[in-house]
Protein backbone atom coordinates (compact mmCIF):
# COMPACT_ATOMS: atom_id res chain seq x y z
CA UNK A 1 0.00 0.00 0.00
CA UNK A 2 1.30 3.16 -0.99
CA UNK A 3 0.95 6.58 0.90
CA UNK A 4 2.31 10.32 1.05
CA UNK A 5 1.27 12.08 4.11
CA UNK A 6 2.02 16.17 4.35
CA UNK A 7 3.10 17.99 7.31
CA UNK A 8 4.47 15.54 9.67
CA UNK A 9 7.79 15.05 10.63
CA UNK A 10 10.13 13.50 12.84
CA UNK A 11 11.68 15.54 15.52
CA UNK A 12 13.88 14.01 16.95
CA UNK A 13 15.45 10.24 18.11
CA UNK A 14 16.97 8.40 20.68
CA UNK A 15 18.38 4.97 20.67
CA UNK A 16 19.91 3.33 24.03
CA UNK A 17 21.58 0.58 23.93
CA UNK A 18 22.99 -2.28 27.12
CA UNK A 19 25.84 -2.24 29.16
CA UNK A 20 26.80 -5.76 29.05
CA UNK A 21 28.51 -6.99 25.85
CA UNK A 22 27.59 -10.43 24.31
CA UNK A 23 30.10 -13.18 25.01
CA UNK A 24 28.76 -16.67 23.40
CA UNK A 25 31.25 -19.18 24.60
CA UNK A 26 31.90 -21.32 22.12
CA UNK A 27 32.64 -25.03 22.21
CA UNK A 28 36.14 -25.84 19.95
CA UNK A 29 34.21 -28.28 17.62
CA UNK A 30 31.93 -25.31 16.83
CA UNK A 31 34.42 -22.15 16.92
CA UNK A 32 35.63 -22.97 12.93
CA UNK A 33 31.59 -23.00 11.71
CA UNK A 34 30.78 -20.33 13.51
CA UNK A 35 33.53 -17.90 12.58
CA UNK A 36 32.52 -18.65 8.82
CA UNK A 37 28.78 -17.62 10.01
CA UNK A 38 30.42 -14.56 11.41
CA UNK A 39 32.20 -13.63 8.70
CA UNK A 40 29.09 -14.01 6.34
CA UNK A 41 26.77 -11.60 8.42
CA UNK A 42 29.04 -9.12 9.77
CA UNK A 43 28.89 -9.33 13.10
CA UNK A 44 31.96 -8.20 15.35
CA UNK A 45 30.22 -6.96 18.57
CA UNK A 46 26.38 -6.69 20.02
CA UNK A 47 25.08 -6.26 23.58
CA UNK A 48 22.23 -7.52 25.31
CA UNK A 49 20.24 -6.85 28.39
CA UNK A 50 20.83 -8.00 31.92
CA UNK A 51 18.23 -10.94 33.47
CA UNK A 52 16.31 -8.14 35.19
CA UNK A 53 16.27 -5.88 32.19
CA UNK A 54 13.75 -5.78 29.70
CA UNK A 55 12.69 -3.87 26.06
CA UNK A 56 10.36 -1.32 28.23
CA UNK A 57 13.56 -0.47 30.53
CA UNK A 58 15.52 0.64 27.35
CA UNK A 59 12.83 2.08 25.54
CA UNK A 60 11.91 4.55 29.11
CA UNK A 61 15.90 5.77 29.09
CA UNK A 62 15.53 6.49 25.85
CA UNK A 63 12.54 8.93 26.33
CA UNK A 64 13.33 10.19 29.64
CA UNK A 65 16.91 11.40 27.58
CA UNK A 66 14.36 12.57 24.47
CA UNK A 67 12.79 14.89 26.36
CA UNK A 68 16.03 16.24 28.45
CA UNK A 69 17.82 16.90 25.20
CA UNK A 70 15.07 18.68 23.16
CA UNK A 71 14.22 20.25 26.60
CA UNK A 72 10.34 19.40 25.74
CA UNK A 73 7.02 19.33 28.24
CA UNK A 74 6.33 15.49 27.88
CA UNK A 75 2.70 16.37 28.93
CA UNK A 76 2.49 17.74 25.22
CA UNK A 77 2.70 13.95 24.08
CA UNK A 78 -1.04 12.96 23.14
CA UNK A 79 -0.10 9.43 21.69
CA UNK A 80 1.99 6.78 22.44
CA UNK A 81 2.67 4.22 19.99
CA UNK A 82 4.87 1.08 21.28
CA UNK A 83 6.42 -1.75 18.93
CA UNK A 84 7.88 -4.90 20.09
CA UNK A 85 7.18 -9.00 20.08
CA UNK A 86 9.07 -8.75 23.77
CA UNK A 87 7.05 -6.82 26.19
CA UNK A 88 7.06 -6.81 30.00
CA UNK A 89 3.24 -8.57 29.57
CA UNK A 90 0.85 -9.71 27.05
CA UNK A 91 -1.61 -7.32 29.11
CA UNK A 92 -1.33 -4.83 29.62
CA UNK A 93 0.38 -3.27 26.67
CA UNK A 94 3.86 -1.52 27.57
CA UNK A 95 2.24 1.75 26.26
CA UNK A 96 0.30 1.93 28.66
CA UNK A 97 2.78 1.27 31.41
CA UNK A 98 5.03 3.54 29.73
CA UNK A 99 2.13 6.44 30.02
CA UNK A 100 2.21 5.75 33.95
CA UNK A 101 6.07 5.29 34.65
CA UNK A 102 6.50 8.84 32.75
CA UNK A 103 3.17 10.27 34.32
CA UNK A 104 1.86 11.71 31.11
CA UNK A 105 -1.75 13.20 30.54
CA UNK A 106 -4.58 11.07 30.79
CA UNK A 107 -5.78 12.32 27.60
CA UNK A 108 -2.94 10.73 25.92
CA UNK A 109 -3.87 7.29 23.68
CA UNK A 110 -1.82 4.30 24.51
CA UNK A 111 -0.99 1.07 22.26
CA UNK A 112 1.14 -1.46 21.28
CA UNK A 113 1.88 -2.94 18.05
CA UNK A 114 3.08 -6.87 17.61
CA UNK A 115 5.65 -6.28 14.76
CA UNK A 116 8.70 -7.13 14.54
CA UNK A 117 11.37 -5.61 11.57
CA UNK A 118 9.30 -3.82 9.40
CA UNK A 119 7.93 -2.16 12.72
CA UNK A 120 9.28 1.42 12.84
CA UNK A 121 7.61 1.95 9.40
CA UNK A 122 4.26 0.48 10.53
CA UNK A 123 4.35 2.50 13.07
CA UNK A 124 6.06 5.63 11.63
CA UNK A 125 2.63 5.40 9.23
CA UNK A 126 0.11 4.56 11.92
CA UNK A 127 1.68 7.50 14.39
CA UNK A 128 1.53 9.93 11.05
CA UNK A 129 -2.12 9.28 10.35
CA UNK A 130 -3.49 9.27 13.51
CA UNK A 131 -1.81 12.55 14.39
CA UNK A 132 -2.86 14.34 10.83
CA UNK A 133 -6.32 13.19 10.90
CA UNK A 134 -7.30 14.22 14.67
CA UNK A 135 -4.55 17.56 14.57
CA UNK A 136 -2.18 15.99 17.24
CA UNK A 137 0.69 17.95 17.51
CA UNK A 138 3.09 15.53 19.55
CA UNK A 139 4.03 11.69 19.29
CA UNK A 140 5.89 9.53 20.86
CA UNK A 141 7.13 6.47 19.14
CA UNK A 142 8.74 3.48 20.88
CA UNK A 143 10.42 0.93 19.16
CA UNK A 144 12.97 -1.85 20.64
CA UNK A 145 13.25 -5.73 21.27
CA UNK A 146 15.10 -8.06 23.79
CA UNK A 147 15.50 -10.72 21.17
CA UNK A 148 18.79 -12.17 23.40
CA UNK A 149 15.95 -13.37 25.75
CA UNK A 150 14.29 -15.77 23.76
CA UNK A 151 17.29 -17.67 22.10
CA UNK A 152 18.72 -21.27 23.30
CA UNK A 153 22.05 -20.78 25.04
CA UNK A 154 23.75 -23.76 22.38
CA UNK A 155 21.82 -21.78 19.14
CA UNK A 156 25.26 -19.84 18.43
CA UNK A 157 24.51 -18.53 15.46
CA UNK A 158 21.41 -16.76 15.93
CA UNK A 159 23.00 -15.89 19.82
CA UNK A 160 25.96 -14.17 17.47
CA UNK A 161 23.37 -12.13 15.43
CA UNK A 162 21.17 -10.58 17.45
CA UNK A 163 21.60 -7.22 19.75
CA UNK A 164 19.06 -5.94 22.31
CA UNK A 165 18.02 -2.08 22.11
CA UNK A 166 15.39 0.22 22.59
CA UNK A 167 14.69 3.92 20.86
CA UNK A 168 12.48 6.95 21.50
CA UNK A 169 11.42 9.10 18.66
CA UNK A 170 9.50 12.00 18.72
CA UNK A 171 7.79 13.47 16.12
CA UNK A 172 5.72 16.46 15.14
CA UNK A 173 4.11 19.32 12.84
CA UNK A 174 5.66 20.70 10.46
CA UNK A 175 4.47 22.30 7.24
CA UNK A 176 6.22 21.56 3.70
CA UNK A 177 7.56 18.47 4.71
CA UNK A 178 5.95 14.87 2.78
CA UNK A 179 6.76 11.72 3.67
CA UNK A 180 6.41 8.52 1.51
CA UNK A 181 5.42 5.24 2.82
CA UNK A 182 5.12 1.71 0.83
CA UNK A 183 3.66 -0.95 3.07
CA UNK A 184 2.56 -4.32 2.86
CA UNK A 185 3.00 -8.16 4.49
CA UNK A 186 3.66 -11.31 1.84
CA UNK A 187 1.00 -13.92 1.88
CA UNK A 188 2.73 -16.78 3.24
CA UNK A 189 5.93 -17.64 5.36
CA UNK A 190 4.48 -16.25 9.14
CA UNK A 191 6.12 -19.51 10.49
CA UNK A 192 9.49 -18.90 9.12
CA UNK A 193 10.46 -16.40 11.70
CA UNK A 194 8.44 -16.89 14.97
CA UNK A 195 8.84 -17.16 19.09
CA UNK A 196 7.33 -20.44 19.39
CA UNK A 197 5.84 -21.23 22.77
CA UNK A 198 4.91 -17.62 23.41
CA UNK A 199 1.53 -17.73 24.00
CA UNK A 200 -1.64 -19.29 23.93
CA UNK A 201 -1.19 -21.49 20.64
CA UNK A 202 -1.22 -25.17 22.23
CA UNK A 203 0.76 -24.04 24.90
CA UNK A 204 0.50 -24.23 28.83
CA UNK A 205 3.60 -22.98 29.74
CA UNK A 206 5.11 -19.43 28.20
CA UNK A 207 8.66 -19.92 27.38
CA UNK A 208 9.68 -18.13 23.97
CA UNK A 209 11.98 -19.87 21.64
CA UNK A 210 13.20 -18.48 18.82
CA UNK A 211 13.07 -19.99 15.57
CA UNK A 212 14.29 -18.29 12.04
CA UNK A 213 14.63 -20.14 8.90
CA UNK A 214 17.25 -18.17 7.54
CA UNK A 215 16.94 -19.55 3.74
CA UNK A 216 13.52 -19.03 3.08
CA UNK A 217 14.04 -15.26 5.02
CA UNK A 218 16.76 -14.46 2.64
CA UNK A 219 14.34 -15.46 -0.32
CA UNK A 220 12.05 -13.21 1.46
CA UNK A 221 13.71 -10.33 1.48
CA UNK A 222 15.81 -10.77 -1.87
CA UNK A 223 12.08 -11.17 -3.46
CA UNK A 224 10.76 -8.35 -1.99
CA UNK A 225 12.69 -5.33 -0.99
CA UNK A 226 13.84 -4.41 -4.02
CA UNK A 227 10.50 -4.03 -5.54
CA UNK A 228 9.07 -2.34 -2.64
CA UNK A 229 11.96 0.22 -3.03
CA UNK A 230 11.24 0.60 -6.73
CA UNK A 231 7.66 1.39 -6.25
CA UNK A 232 8.22 3.63 -3.53
CA UNK A 233 10.62 5.98 -5.29
CA UNK A 234 8.13 5.66 -8.86
CA UNK A 235 5.44 6.85 -6.47
CA UNK A 236 7.48 9.58 -4.89
CA UNK A 237 8.75 10.71 -8.06
CA UNK A 238 12.12 11.67 -6.73
CA UNK A 239 14.98 11.49 -8.51
CA UNK A 240 17.52 9.55 -6.33
CA UNK A 241 20.92 11.32 -6.40
CA UNK A 242 22.95 11.09 -3.19
CA UNK A 243 20.75 9.57 -0.75
CA UNK A 244 21.50 7.37 1.98
CA UNK A 245 20.06 3.78 2.68
CA UNK A 246 19.11 2.70 5.67
CA UNK A 247 17.55 -0.49 6.22
CA UNK A 248 17.05 -3.00 8.84
CA UNK A 249 20.64 -5.18 9.51
CA UNK A 250 18.79 -8.50 8.93
CA UNK A 251 22.43 -9.05 8.26
CA UNK A 252 25.48 -7.90 6.49
CA UNK A 253 25.39 -10.41 3.27
CA UNK A 254 21.79 -9.86 2.40
CA UNK A 255 22.19 -6.29 2.81
CA UNK A 256 24.54 -6.04 0.33
CA UNK A 257 22.58 -8.52 -2.38
CA UNK A 258 19.47 -5.67 -2.04
CA UNK A 259 21.49 -2.78 -2.24
CA UNK A 260 23.99 -4.24 -5.20
CA UNK A 261 20.27 -5.15 -6.83
CA UNK A 262 19.07 -1.52 -6.28
CA UNK A 263 22.88 -0.30 -7.54
CA UNK A 264 23.27 1.58 -4.38
CA UNK A 265 26.85 3.18 -4.14
CA UNK A 266 28.58 1.56 -1.33
CA UNK A 267 29.33 5.47 0.28
CA UNK A 268 25.49 5.47 0.69
CA UNK A 269 24.97 2.41 2.20
CA UNK A 270 24.76 2.87 5.97
CA UNK A 271 25.07 -0.08 8.61
CA UNK A 272 25.07 -0.77 12.53
CA UNK A 273 25.07 -4.87 12.04
CA UNK A 274 28.83 -4.78 12.73
CA UNK A 275 28.92 -3.15 16.29
CA UNK A 276 25.18 -3.90 17.62
CA UNK A 277 23.92 -6.61 15.60
CA UNK A 278 19.90 -7.34 14.41
CA UNK A 279 18.72 -5.26 16.80
CA UNK A 280 14.90 -5.68 15.12
CA UNK A 281 12.80 -3.17 15.06
CA UNK A 282 15.27 -0.89 16.84
CA UNK A 283 17.76 -1.42 13.97
CA UNK A 284 16.39 1.29 11.73
CA UNK A 285 16.84 4.36 14.29
CA UNK A 286 20.01 2.80 16.13
CA UNK A 287 21.51 3.09 12.94
CA UNK A 288 20.37 6.76 12.29
CA UNK A 289 21.69 7.62 15.38
CA UNK A 290 25.48 5.92 14.88
CA UNK A 291 25.27 8.18 11.69
CA UNK A 292 23.41 11.31 12.63
CA UNK A 293 25.99 13.24 11.10
CA UNK A 294 25.77 12.00 7.79
CA UNK A 295 21.53 11.85 8.09
CA UNK A 296 20.95 15.50 9.86
CA UNK A 297 22.82 17.08 6.92
CA UNK A 298 21.73 15.54 3.87
CA UNK A 299 19.60 17.79 2.01
CA UNK A 300 18.03 15.22 0.19
CA UNK A 301 15.48 12.76 1.82
CA UNK A 302 16.38 9.37 3.16
CA UNK A 303 15.42 5.90 1.99
CA UNK A 304 14.42 3.61 4.67
CA UNK A 305 13.08 -0.23 4.80
CA UNK A 306 12.15 -3.09 7.23
CA UNK A 307 11.31 -6.52 6.81
CA UNK A 308 10.83 -9.69 8.65
CA UNK A 309 8.49 -11.01 10.90
CA UNK A 310 4.88 -12.20 9.58
CA UNK A 311 6.95 -12.04 6.40
CA UNK A 312 5.51 -8.21 6.56
CA UNK A 313 7.82 -5.62 4.68
CA UNK A 314 7.81 -1.47 4.61
CA UNK A 315 9.73 1.33 3.61
CA UNK A 316 9.40 5.04 3.60
CA UNK A 317 11.05 8.25 1.48
CA UNK A 318 11.93 10.50 4.79
CA UNK A 319 13.30 14.19 4.74
CA UNK A 320 15.14 13.99 8.09
CA UNK A 321 17.25 17.28 7.77
CA UNK A 322 14.83 19.09 10.21
CA UNK A 323 15.06 16.38 13.10
CA UNK A 324 16.95 18.14 16.36
CA UNK A 325 18.32 15.88 17.59
CA UNK A 326 19.84 12.08 17.08
CA UNK A 327 21.13 9.91 19.63
CA UNK A 328 22.98 7.08 20.62
CA UNK A 329 23.64 6.30 24.25
CA UNK A 330 24.02 3.03 26.78
CA UNK A 331 21.72 1.98 29.36
CA UNK A 332 23.46 0.87 32.92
Amino acid sequence: MLSKINNIYVQSIVTSFPKTKNIIKIPKKNIENINRVKKVIGVKTSYVVKKNQTTLDLCIHSANHLFKINGFDKNKIKIIIFVTQTPDYLMPSNANKVQQILKLADDCCCFDINLGCSGYFYVLWSIFSMMKLNNIQHGLLLVGDTISKTIKKTDYSHSILFGDAGSATLIGHKKNISTFFNIGSQSHGFDKLILKNSAFKNNSHFKPEFFMDGKEVFLFAIKNVPMLIKRLIKFSKFEIINNYFVFHQANKFMLDKIFDELKVDKEFRLFSINKFGNTSSSSIPLTLCLHQKKIINVKNPNILAGFGAGFSYAAAIIDLKHCKKMELIQYE
